[in-house]
């Protein structure tokens, strides 16, 4: 057996459970775009950059291992833990192919999710950004011909919100 097999699946385990709690706060993350908590939203904001930090780590130290592995296997190189598996004893080939499945569905999962989150925040801002261009419009008529076919301008300096009492 490779000596660097059971580092890596206990690195590859640490890397699922990280996927698994950014999940959590994914979903966190949702429900407070949902609820308009600006304040939890970005707690959670601030979780998931850590989360990713620890998340790139992880993937590096996968990385190095798998090397590691082929090198321990008479592989030249590895790009990938598919191409690592028909080498690997089969107790090990079954955790290890079962990590694999694991991280896979959890990885397109997040990426659902973030991507349904981006979009919410997203369609939340073209909602503000409209409105404020139709308050504009309304408050700040454009410059246009009049009767006579000379320029009008619109009216000056109109706001939203007045400060007369």
């Amino acid at each position: 057996m490779a000596s660097s097999i059971p580092e890596l699946i206990e690195v590859l385990s640490e890397k699922g459970s990280m996927m698994e709690e950014l999940l959590r706060i994914l979903e966190e993350e949702h429900r407070s775009i949902v609820r308009m908590d600006m304040a939890n939203l970005e707690a959670q904001a601030g979780k998931t950059t850590e989360l990713f930090v620890r998340l790139e780590t992880s993937g590096n130290i996968s990385r190095q291992l798998m090397r590691q592995l082929a090198a321990e296997l008479g592989l030249s190189e590895a790009a990938s833990l598919s191409l690592l598996l028909p080498m690997v004893a089969p107790p090990h080939r079954e955790t290890l192919a079962e990590l694999q499945r694991k991280l896979l569905e959890t990885g397109a999962t997040l990426d659902r999710l973030m991507a349904f989150n981006g979009e919410l925040l997203h369609g939340a801002l073209r909602t503000v950004n409209h409105s404020l261009e139709f308050f504009g419009h309304i408050l700040n008529r454009s410059t246009t011909y009049g009767q006579a076919g000379r320029m009008l301008g619109g009216a000056p300096q109109a706001r939203i919100i007045c400060k007369e009492i």
